[in-house]
């Protein structure tokens, strides 16, 4: 950025369209056809992938929901190359979102940088206010070469917007949006103690143009030295990463460093105060420790336990490494707990890992469009275990056919689906088994496994009666069948509706 002024405007997000990488591929049916989507992209669309490997898009002209778990998801593929798709988890499917499509993409990079995005495209039209500083050390002379990193936060979410850096005089210009929200600041220099300056209201900063500079002063760093070790044979730990908070509730670190091939590490940039300490490694429990240290510190010792970890390989039938497959682990038989199922993605040779599981037992699954890992592989996760496993997808799920109707004088929505729920929820792929109906009311559900079926039609969040026509559905447990539901279902809304 240089010595220019920065501004965290709509231009931040316009750059962001234009390096941009491709979607993740979903092998699946195409239920959407390219020629469905909408032709123009709405105004300012945004995406990014979702853990479970779909698209979460958003327009500026108003929000597109997730999905609720009884939606079909849309999914398109390309013309010219059918396993070449993208799945969405929101009702937005737009043509800057696929990668085949010519021109600008929309699918940013990370969760970070859609918020930072998502924030600068809607607030473009907002007033700007502008924040000049002056930064000195304790004796007033006036410091280049300073970073000043900004934050917006809105409630307890903190979206980095960029950083500034002074220029020879020390000075600094930062061009913000007004809005019923506040800004956090920053200030970092090699050799200095880190400056945090948060809640600053940009109401209070005052229009834009003239303003007085208000003086930011830094005074020398003080540094805290240590040592992270395995807690049970005080080995030392590789690669912790320590952050330095001013209380154990904040999000903004002060500084960070990681632990070296010893376990030693160097925590700089600090005041002379107390800090609290957050200590992460995968594979290791997490810390958090309140009051931990008052700077200078030489002789700090953090201990880590290690955690419980689950990773392996997915690969295909034929045995080569499956990139991009969506791993879901399952923990059975908890009483009165929810058992949401924690979602991975493999990476480009077909590995994943997640740490940080409750010991149990768990079912693991792998999909990949229509192909699936069949049975479900079941593992036993001790405290402090740590587990590998290979998953093949070499089972392609079964199809589900059939046609509801309206029971007479009733009529359907567009919302309506027809859902198959599984007798077993430990035993069954944690993904919606839902069909959408077309216009005469038929429905196909792809990529079903093998089990016993409850048969439910939604419209919206409401279940409609079914008056007549089968309630349950068998899927033998031969790959790649289809079941057809020999009679339609015939539907109306409940009576106490």
């Amino acid at each position: 950025m240089g010595h220019a002024p920065a501004r965290f405007g709509l231009c931040a997000a316009v750059a962001l369209f234009f390096a941009l990488p491709a979607c993740k591929r979903s092998v699946q049916v195409s239920r959407v056809r390219p020629a469905d989507v909408t032709s123009a992209s709405p105004r300012g669309v945004l995406c990014v992938e979702q853990p479970d490997a779909c698209l979460y898009c958003v327009g500026r002209d108003g929000e597109a929901a997730f999905l609720e778990a009884f939606q079909s998801r849309p999914h398109v593929c390309d013309p010219k190359d059918p396993e070449e798709c993208v799945e969405f988890c929101s009702l937005l499917t737009p043509p800057c979102a696929l990668p085949w499509t010519p021109g600008p993409h929309c699918v940013l990079d990370s969760e970070l940088a859609f918020h930072r995005a998502r924030f600068n495209r809607d607030t473009a039209d907002r007033p700007e206010v502008m924040l000049s500083g002056r930064v000195t050390d304790e004796a007033g002379r006036r410091l280049e070469g300073v970073h000043i990193d900004v934050w917006v936060a809105r409630g307890t979410q903190f979206t980095p917007l960029g950083d500034e850096v002074s220029a020879r005089d020390g000075t600094f210009k930062l061009h913000l949006r007004n809005g019923p929200w506040t800004y956090a600041l920053r200030l970092r220099r090699q050799g200095l103690a880190s400056e945090i300056v948060d809640r600053l209201a940009p109401d209070k900063l005052g229009a834009a143009g003239p303003m007085p500079v208000r003086t930011f002063r830094m005074g020398p760093e003080s540094l805290a030295r240590g040592r992270v070790t395995d807690s049970e044979t005080g080995a030392p730990v590789v690669g912790a990463l320590l952050q330095a908070v001013r209380t154990p509730e904040d999000v903004l670190e002060v500084s960070e460093a990681r632990s070296g091939a010893d376990g030693t590490f160097v925590l700089g940039g600090l005041e002379a105060r107390r800090y609290s300490l957050r200590v992460s490694k995968f594979g290791w429990k997490s810390v958090t420790t309140k009051n931990a240290f008052s700077a200078p510190a030489a002789r700090l010792t953090v201990k880590l336990s290690h955690g419980t970890v689950i990773r392996g390989l997915v690969h295909n039938a034929d045995g080569s490494p499956e990139p991009n497959a969506t791993v879901a682990a399952v923990l059975s038989d908890v009483p009165g707990a929810p058992t949401l199922p924690i979602f991975w993605t493999t990476d480009s040779e077909g590995n994943f890992a997640q740490d940080h599981f409750a010991p149990g037992t768990y079912y693991l699954w792998a999909r990949r469009g229509d192909m699936l890992a069949y049975p479900p592989e079941r593992i036993e996760l001790a405290e402090k275990g740590d587990v590998t496993v290979e998953l093949r997808l070499d089972h392609k799920g079964a199809r589900v056919t059939g046609q509801v109707i309206p029971r007479t004088g009733y009529r359907l929505s567009s919302d309506t689906r027809a859902l198959l729920l599984g007798r077993a929820p430990s035993l069954a792929f944690p993904r919606p088994a839902v069909g959408a109906l077309d216009q005469d009311g038929r429905f196909l559900v792809t990529g079903v496994l093998p089990g016993r079926y409850e048969l439910s039609v939604r419209e919206g969040t409401k279940t409609l009666t079914i008056a007549q026509g089968p309630r349950d559905v068998e899927v033998p447990i031969d790959p790649d069948t289809t079941v057809a539901l020999r009679e339609p279902v015939v539907v109306r809304a409940q009576l106490a509706e």
